[in-house]
């Protein structure tokens, strides 16, 4: 069974565990140093969500960061350097997508403006986030996924990609401009900023668009290295 790095502490990440044993993969959820980071025993690496990002990493001080954890920063960074550099499937998420803008040269928004992207309320005493509608760019890999120019997705992030890393391009955007997913030119790697883990198989929400379907591309790319 193929092996995927899920570069976080293994309690905060259960969605994205169940996630990709879905998808029949073995999940490996973990922050591994540099001397501790086999490449051969992967298949790909999922960037997770997570908390802000530390800003001197993208040339900013701090005005509106919460949570930063410099430590899994670094880890995360770092994952994504080897994996980009073996070519191997990434698939980013949330926070994740934050990082792998930031990795190509790119910056963040440290708080965006409108609240639509990070409000949370309650159904059945269940947490969900505000949802919302995303525009798709034809002749990118959601376009692919979708077949459409318009889903439905979920949002829980104060911070945003503001500018956009060279090497990387957009695929799909919210209509008040927020940039909500990028993929490479060339490399097998595709960032969104929604939770597919969260509106996915026992997750799946009636009415949104379904996350299991970014899984299922990302289990392709990696059988098809």
């Amino acid at each position: 069974m193929k092996k995927v790095l899920i570069c976080s502490p293994i309690d905060e990440v259960p969605n994205y565990v169940a996630a990709v044993k879905e998808i029949g993969m073995e999940p490996v959820a973990s922050t591994p140093t540099e001397d501790e980071l086999d490449i051969g025993d992967f298949a790909g690496l999922i960037l997770p969500g997570g908390p802000d990002m530390d800003p001197t990493f993208y040339g900013q001080e701090d005005y509106a960061c919460r949570r930063v954890r410099r430590w899994l920063d670094l880890a995360q960074l770092h994952a994504l350097d080897v994996f980009v550099k073996s070519k191997k499937p990434v698939l980013a998420i949330c926070k994740g997508a934050q990082v792998v803008n930031v990795y190509f040269g790119g910056t963040l928004f440290q708080n965006l403006p409108t609240r639509e992207h990070h409000q949370a309320y309650h159904v059945n005493n269940e947490r969900l986030f505000s949802h919302h509608p995303v525009r798709i760019l034809p002749g990118t890999p959601l376009s692919d996924i979708w077949k459409t120019d318009e889903i439905i997705v979920n949002s829980a992030h104060h911070q945003g990609v503001d500018r956009v890393a060279e090497d990387l391009k957009i695929c799909a955007y919210s209509d008040d401009g927020v940039v909500e997913g990028l993929y490479h030119q060339d490399l097998p790697l595709l960032a969104v900023q929604w939770h597919p883990e969260r509106m996915a198989y026992a997750h799946y929400v009636d009415g949104w668009s379904d996350g299991s379907l970014i899984f299922e591309y990302f289990k392709a790319q990696m059988e098809n290295k």
